[in-house]
């Protein structure tokens, strides 16, 4: 993988109370590429997750993303720098259409004042009509183009994730953080959400980091997995390297039974 990684993250540690969510953790995202995390239900791969979009504050360690420290900016400040992240569980405004969702992922690129707003002044409506024509332009990609004025709670489980997608490339990431995205998917839609997050790696060039429980999805898709227990790295390779590790069999990849 790249020398220089777009995100680093270098002896994260994070505590709460007795308990160590994460143990000195070192983790990097290269340019580019589709990196997994991986790892037994409290494992610590959320929380590395809400670490790197400063929606916790670690105890200890640094976060760089492209040579720049995060480790000190509030989530809102990493958002401006391009860090993007979705839920496991899904964040959908059923009172507004498939189009004006995808369109709260731009809003904070919009360039009107409160007042623009209000007046409704040729600004504003320059800027709404941009806005308006780049989450169009994500729902094509996505697929939904003719959903786009379709109430967004009316959608299938499924087109909701994909929408979702569409409002986090409409944010414009250099990074996107994916919690989970499978999560309530069937075999199909497992599938076909493979594809579209290689689509976004590959077509928009965004740079992707998962945390799935999809075994067959993460195998599948990604270039690199680190594997975590406990709050510790234990692994870090190809998924065929993943799969022959012993550690990271006798933790759970070995035991069918397991919930991964």
């Amino acid at each position: 993988m790249s020398a220089n990684p777009l995100l680093s993250c270098r002896a994260v540690t994070m505590r709460f109370g007795g308990v160590t969510a994460l143990d000195a953790v070192d983790f990097n995202a290269a340019q580019g590429a589709i990196t997994s995390i991986i790892g037994p239900n409290g494992a610590g791969k959320t929380t590395l997750l809400s670490a790197v979009t400063g929606m916790i504050e670690p105890t200890s360690g640094r976060i760089d993303l492209g040579g720049t420290d995060l480790t000190p900016l509030p989530a809102f400040k990493r958002s401006h720098a391009g860090v993007v992240r979705t839920f496991q569980n899904l964040e959908v405004f059923s009172n507004m259409t498939v189009l004006e969702n995808v369109m709260t992922g731009h809003h904070r690129h919009v360039r009107y004042s409160a007042l623009d707003a209000l007046v409704r002044t040729p600004r504003y409506r320059r800027e709404e009509r941009r806005c308006t024509d780049l989450a169009q332009e994500k729902l094509a990609f996505v697929g939904l183009s003719e959903l786009a004025d379709a109430p967004a709670g009316d959608l299938a489980f499924g087109q909701q994730r994909a929408m979702e997608l569409a409002r986090a490339v409409a944010a414009g990431p250099s990074l996107l953080l994916l919690d989970e995205p499978a999560a309530g998917l069937n075999m199909k839609e497992t599938k076909a959400l493979g594809v579209l997050i290689r689509r976004i790696r590959d077509e928009l060039g965004i740079t992707i980091v998962l945390v799935e429980h999809d075994m067959d999805l993460v195998m599948g898709i990604s270039d690199e997995i680190m594997v975590l227990n406990y709050g510790k790295n234990i692994a870090v390779g190809t998924p065929l390297e993943i799969q022959k590790d012993p550690d990271v069999v006798r933790a759970y990849l070995g035991d069918d039974d397991e919930d991964i």
